[in-house]
């Protein structure tokens, strides 16, 4: 057997709701196509492994949510592995944190193409016209906060001289910022010297190591404005070489919804007009440069700079009437202005304020001391909002911190230069 190749998806997350969205931020039409995306990527899915007829796909973890009971989920996951068995085409899940072994319902009966592994390190060997081609290794989280090292109970089975892939859910250290389910190292991977590693967790796509192969694919649909861009699945080939494999990946994007940060200077605008037309020129770029799968793109608009027009654009009806006139726009793509984030300055001289011996100045010289004093500000913002906290009922506000806090501290900051330069 010279090579093979495997379809590799991860954290599906199907029938989970968008983050920072609410009911108010959308009409009944968006709010369908958001509920349907995580379901649309699944769909697509099976569509790319009907037309490409991989050796066999891997689904390492979170495919659904414990906490959402899915049963949409299982039955349009037990269906789509219904049209793979037509095809041949074997299945491997390993359970993650999100979809435990627990949460599995234990009335679905799934196809016979269907390889789930259990709680302790399994082995599936995979033929081909009678001959091994492959070794899948996996394990699943038997329960919602799993804290061993799963990777350790992984090891290549010596006396077979084909491709061994592991399957595993996990956080390996250095990956991005997650929670810590089943933590291991790069070294602990290696050491079970299997030839490459298909995981899950994290959702940036990104490859570890080239040999052995060990790669997240990311999430098939960026469920937040953090989880921005493309997402989907790999199609890995491995091929024989000097002895072992080695791996090559194709990204197959899935996710109809795209997230996208787009940042507008207006540096020196003076007139509202330009402002409008740099938003447009950003949006018609972003929705042209979008590939073929993507349907709607859901955008934070970033304006920056300094200009004249900070204070107008801070008034919360400038902003509203902006976003009522992008979302009127003719544009290349369905766009959903999810918010419009004000991060502009006054076109000051702020250094020569804070010389100034007045009240501005004053105002400007505490600001910039509390800033530098992240325990400072904490304690001003404690004292000062206390009387508002003291009447206000349990449970209904809750004290800023950290970078909300300093948000806070800017906005007092540009509108004592507003109020007090009277402009």
């Amino acid at each position: 057997m010279n090579s093979l190749r495997y379809i590799h998806a991860a954290d599906l997350h199907l029938d989970t709701p968008f983050l920072g969205l609410t009911r108010s931020d959308a009409g009944e039409a968006l709010q369908a196509q958001l509920r349907d995306a995580t379901f649309t990527a699944l769909q697509r899915l099976f569509d790319l492994c009907e037309q490409l007829r991989p050796d066999f796909l891997v689904l390492a973890g979170d495919i659904y949510n414990q906490e959402e009971h899915s049963v949409k989920a299982q039955l349009a996951l037990r269906d789509g592995c219904l049209r793979l068995q037509a095809c041949g085409i074997p299945v491997f899940w390993a359970h993650g944190n999100h979809d435990p072994l627990d949460s599995r319902l234990k009335t679905v009966d799934w196809p016979g193409n269907v390889t789930i592994f259990g709680p302790e390190p399994g082995q599936h060997v995979l033929y081909r016209d009678g001959a091994p081609v492959a070794v899948i290794h996996g394990i699943s989280h038997a329960r919602i906060r799993e804290a061993r090292n799963l990777a350790l109970l992984f090891h290549r089975q010596p006396d077979m001289a084909c491709f061994q892939l592991g399957v595993l859910h996990c956080s390996v250290e250095g990956s991005p910022a997650q929670d810590r389910y089943a933590p291991c190292a790069l070294a602990d991977l290696r050491a079970a010297r299997l030839d490459a590693w298909a995981l899950g967790h994290v959702h940036e796509r990104r490859v570890l190591s080239r040999r052995p192969f060990i790669a997240y694919p990311g999430n098939t649909q960026g469920r937040h404005i953090h989880e921005d861009g493309p997402r989907g699945c790999l199609l890995v080939t491995a091929e024989a070489c000097d002895g072992g494999f080695a791996c090559r990946e194709t990204f197959l994007p899935l996710g109809p919804v795209q997230w996208r940060r787009l940042v507008i200077a207006l540096e020196a605008v003076d007139r509202l007009d330009a402002v409008e037309d740099r938003l447009l020129e950003a949006l018609g770029t972003a929705t042209e440069a979008a590939d073929a799968s993507c349907t709607l793109l859901v955008v934070r608009l970033c304006l920056r700079g300094r200009t004249p027009l900070d204070s107008l654009l801070r008034r919360p009806e400038t902003c509203r009437d902006l976003r009522e006139r992008l979302h009127q726009a003719p544009l290349p793509l369905p766009v959903h202005i999810k918010d419009l984030c004000v991060e502009t300055a006054p076109a000051v001289d702020m250094a020569a304020c804070l010389q100034r011996q007045d009240l501005l100045g004053e105002a400007l010289r505490l600001a910039e001391g509390l800033e530098r004093q992240p325990e400072a500000l904490a304690a001003f913002a404690e004292e000062e909002l206390a009387p508002l906290f003291r009447h206000c009922p349990a449970g209904m506000l809750t004290m800023p911190e950290g970078e909300e806090l300093e948000r806070l501290l800017d906005e007092a900051r540009y509108l004592c230069l507003d109020m007090l330069e009277g402009k």
